[in-house]
């Protein structure tokens, strides 16, 4: 089974999720669960073979597992069918696909255009690393968006964004993004991390690419990091160009795990989306909670938005906590159930403090732009039984 086939096409996510990307009839002994490809390197059965292979003439051929490995493969295999694209590379982490994407995009003197509402790991990669390599970012907020068109300068290449974004949930138009980036000849890359492609494919929109984070719902055991980059086949052999020569390659046995824990990703992600929503609307009524920051609450300014483009409003709650820092160190400290770790898309509940995490270091200015204050506290939420996520967490509220 290989991505974008009429068989692939007809199946639903969940299916796809568990059969996807997989090649039933070159796996040994009849086995059905793949084996784990724990070889640095492969022969050649003669030097015609090793002559044809670097030709480029055996294209399905494995040489050395910086360049592919087959537990790899099938990894990228089944991201490329769960999102509906034509081709996937799959990395070490979501900040090392997140650069092969922007290295394959750009070069020196060329500009990125991002939205102010992006996880805090992707600013600091753009501001930290391309800046030094003479590739300049310009954040906008999401209002501006639909102006990209008399934004772009003549060197703009790229508009990067995400939706839902990390993290308050805002939301984005994904049909709009595709129309103004057509318009002002942006390449379009989404950060589909929040979502996951249970919720929505980007790609169906018109974006040009996707990113994941694949530690998140992809991975969804808290036991692996990677990343994930799809979009159209010629884009991603170029970003994988990038990825062999800087050595972004997914260990084989990390690979695996990926594509284990995809198989239940729609199962997972269903089953977070749920208790988020009851999490979120059981909280709002809290009197020591501010703000609750949901799309799936009605009233939320991303509500009919995040039901017109996704088919459900993911697994993360975000909250402003009546006070400050003082008060958030008492909610936290009073937790029981529910960690205090960094991260999302586990089966575990997990609270983190933007501040201290992913928007750690930024400015008074980049907070204020990402909407993230010392008040801030982001519940990415698992499969636990949702009265037992809400108890535990309505007892730490009461402890403040």
């Amino acid at each position: 089974m290989t991505a974008n086939n009429s068989k692939s096409e007809k199946l639903s996510q969940a299916t796809l999720a568990v059969h996807g990307g997989e090649r039933t009839d070159e796996q040994p002994h009849g086995a059905v669960v793949s084996p784990v490809f724990h070889t640095a390197t492969f022969a050649f059965a003669n030097f015609d073979q090793m002559r044809r292979y670097a030709r480029g003439e055996l294209t399905d051929a494995y040489f050395y597992s910086r360049y592919a490995n087959p537990t790899v493969a099938e990894a990228e295999r089944k991201i490329a069918e769960l999102e509906g694209a034509a081709a996937a590379l799959v990395t070490s982490s979501g900040s090392a696909a997140t650069f092969c994407a922007l290295a394959t995009l750009c070069e020196a003197g060329d500009e990125v255009i991002a939205s102010d509402s992006i996880y805090g790991g992707t600013v600091k990669v753009l501001t930290k690393v391309f800046s030094h390599l003479g590739i300049n970012t310009r954040f906008v907020s999401l209002d501006e968006i639909p102006n990209l068109a008399e934004i772009a300068g003549e060197r703009s290449k790229v508009f990067w964004f995400e939706t839902p974004a990390n993290p308050l949930n805002r939301i984005v138009d994904l049909d709009m993004v595709a129309d103004v980036c057509n318009q002002a000849k942006l390449f379009s890359v989404v950060d589909n991390t929040f979502a996951s492609p249970v919720l929505q494919r980007p790609i169906e929109h018109g974006i040009d690419a996707v990113m994941h984070s694949a530690t998140k719902y992809l991975g969804g055991h808290s036991d692996l990091t990677a990343g994930a980059l799809t979009g159209s086949k010629e884009f991603i052999d170029r970003a994988r160009q990038k990825s062999v020569m800087v050595g972004t390659t997914l260990d084989p046995a990390a690979a695996y795990l990926l594509s284990r824990g995809m198989k239940t990703v729609a199962l997972r992600v269903r089953a977070s989306c749920e208790n988020a929503l009851a999490l979120a609307r059981s909280l709002r009524q809290h009197p020591r909670v501010a703000r609750a920051y949901y799309p799936g609450l009605e009233d939320d300014p991303g509500h009919e938005l995040a039901s017109r483009q996704m088919s459900g409003f993911g697994g993360v709650v975000a909250i402003d906590v009546v006070g400050g820092e003082l008060e958030v160190e008492k909610l936290f400290n009073s937790l029981k159930l529910v960690r205090t770790a960094p991260s999302l898309g586990g089966v575990e509940t997990l609270a983190s403090y933007p501040l201290y995490s992913s928007h750690a270091g930024f400015s008074d200015q980049q907070l204020q732009a990402a909407g993230v204050s010392a008040a801030t506290v982001r519940f990415a939420v698992g499969i636990e039984a949702s009265v037992d996520i809400i108890a535990d967490i309505t007892q730490a509220l009461n402890n403040i």
